[in-house]
C-alpha cells in the first residue's frame, strides 16, 4: 500500500505563512473600508432626509463587504476562499432583496410620497449574483481538481 506522508509543521512555520497573508488582507480591507467610508460621507448628506433607513442599510452592507473582503484575502489559495465567494454572493442577494423591500423603493419628502418599482433591476442584480455563485462553485471544482493532480 502507499505511504502517507505527514508534514510536521511547527507553529513558527505556520506563523511565517499566516502573518504575511493576514497583513496583506488587512491592507486591502483597509483600502476597501476607506472607500466605503468616503462614499458614506458623500452620500449620507443627500439621502438622510429622503431615506432615513439608509445609514443602517449602508452599515450592514459596509460590514458585510469588509468581512468578506478580509475573509477571501486571508483564505487565498485554499478551498475556503471559494466558500466565502459563494457566501458573499448569497449575502448580496439577500441584502439587495431586503434593502429594496422586494423591488419597491418608497421615498418620503415632506408631503410627497414617491414609490418606485425596480423589479427588472432587482431581477438583474439577483441573476448576476447567482452567476457569481455558479462561478465560485466552478472555481472551487477547478481548485480541487488541480490540487489532486499535484
Amino acid at each position: 500500500m502507499g505511504k502517507v506522508e505527514v508534514e510536521d509543521t511547527s507553529l513558527k512555520e505556520l506563523l511565517k505563512k499566516l502573518v504575511p497573508r493576514v497583513f496583506k488582507a488587512t491592507i486591502i480591507t483597509a483600502v476597501v473600508g476607506a472607500c466605503l467610508l468616503f462614499s458614506w460621507l458623500i452620500i449620507s448628506a443627500a439621502l438622510a432626509d429622503w431615506f432615513p433607513e439608509y445609514q443602517m442599510l449602508f452599515a450592514v452592507f459596509a460590514w458585510g463587504t469588509v468581512f468578506f473582503t478580509f475573509a477571501i484575502r486571508v483564505t487565498d489559495n485554499t478551498i475556503f476562499k471559494y466558500c466565502f465567494i459563494i457566501g458573499r454572493a448569497f449575502f448580496l442577494i439577500i441584502y439587495i432583496v431586503y434593502a429594496t423591500n422586494g423591488g419597491l423603493l418608497t421615498l418620503d419628502f415632506m408631503n410627497f410620497h414617491f414609490t418606485l418599482e425596480i423589479m427588472p433591476l432587482l431581477s438583474l442584480m439577483i441573476l448576476v449574483n447567482l452567476l457569481a455563485m455558479a462561478r465560485g462553485v466552478l472555481q472551487a471544482i477547478e481548485f480541487t481538481s488541480e490540487t489532486t493532480r499535484e
